[in-house]
């Protein structure tokens, strides 16, 4: 009698504690990013569209690192574009050229999507990183709301399996996270860009100072002909915006001048192969008072550059309809 006793309450008691993970993930989901992929930045993004995004209107997605998520202002879009309706804004922090080539799989969420902004600079593609167990049926179901309740629930439990974890990043979430004058900053506006307003003592001196290598891996084009391929059998638009870099560090640096010709040329080859349209915008002569740091535009800059891609898009589409 002792030993069913003991197993009742043991059973009971972890019965109980499976019930609290379960509830405070559900809870946790509802206020803080849930950990189900291995990027912050690609966890709250994922749960943004699953809460914040009418999918059946998209028809423009963006992709890329932090270079699109900063750079390119989902809002603006919608507004100076006549061809433009709804967009969302895909790009993740510290995303390969690899891994931007995985986040374009997850457009299948979209069914009327009608074009993809690759938004990209020569300091994006230096590695061959891809995202380990990136799960493409999963998450599009996931944003779509198409998962059945029991997989709903396990991917709210396996979440938080290290509760510490999942505390851990309640903590520091509002002061690492929802700042907007901070590289970290996750504050996702209508579309899920994320704009900074970084200026003056906010700059990171580093960051300012310093370029990039130009350093450009071959398997990072590989991907843009792959992305590229991928986006016409599906009859979708490919343009990729070859974002602007400070403009005191590209009139005086000959590396930095080289690495943007550089990836142009690339580029121009790759488009030559597959059918896609290349945005040069360091043509702007974007002024160092748009920057937040070498290569990251702050929230006016944002403006610019989103305004420049709009009015591309119109022209080219509107071109193409004559």
């Amino acid at each position: 009698m002792q030993s069913k006793q003991y197993l009742s309450i043991l059973f009971s008691f972890m019965s109980l504690l499976i019930l609290l993970a379960i509830g405070y993930a559900y809870y946790f989901s509802k206020h803080y990013p849930l950990p189900i992929t291995d990027r912050i930045s690609l966890d709250a993004k994922l749960q943004f569209v699953r809460d914040s995004i009418d999918v059946e209107s998209v028809d423009t997605m963006i992709v890329g690192s932090s270079i699109g998520l900063n750079n390119i202002h989902g809002e603006v879009l919608e507004n100076v574009s006549s061809q433009i309706h709804s967009v969302v804004n895909f790009s993740v922090y510290q995303a390969t050229a690899l891994q931007s080539e995985q986040l374009t799989h997850l457009s299948d969420t979209f069914p009327n999507l009608k074009r993809i902004i690759y938004s990209a600079q020569y300091s994006d593609f230096p590695h061959a990183r891809k995202y380990q167990n990136f799960d493409t049926k999963r998450w599009v179901k996931y944003m779509r709301g198409d998962l059945n309740m029991i997989d709903t629930w396990l991917i709210f439990f396996r979440a938080c399996r290290n509760i510490m974890f999942c505390i851990e990043r309640q903590r520091e979430w509002k002061s690492k996270h929802l700042q907007k004058n901070k590289f970290e900053y996750l504050g996702f506006d209508s579309t899920g860009s994320v704009p900074l307003h970084i200026y003056g003592e906010d700059i990171i001196g580093h960051r300012w100072r310093l370029p990039q290598p130009g350093i450009m891996h071959s398997q990072s084009f590989d991907a843009v002909v792959r992305m590229t391929d991928r986006a016409n059998r599906k009859g979708i638009e490919f343009y990729l915006a070859h974002q602007p870099y400070r403009d005191g560090l590209y009139k005086s640096k000959k590396g930095v001048k080289d690495a943007m010709s550089y990836f142009d040329k690339r580029i121009i080859e790759v488009f030559s192969q597959v059918k896609g349209k290349l945005i040069v915008l360091q043509a702007l002569n974007v002024g160092d008072e748009y920057f937040a740091d070498r290569s990251h535009l702050n929230d006016k800059g944002s403006i610019l550059v989103s305004e420049a891609i709009g009015k591309f898009i119109d022209k080219t589409e509107n071109r193409g309809k004559k």
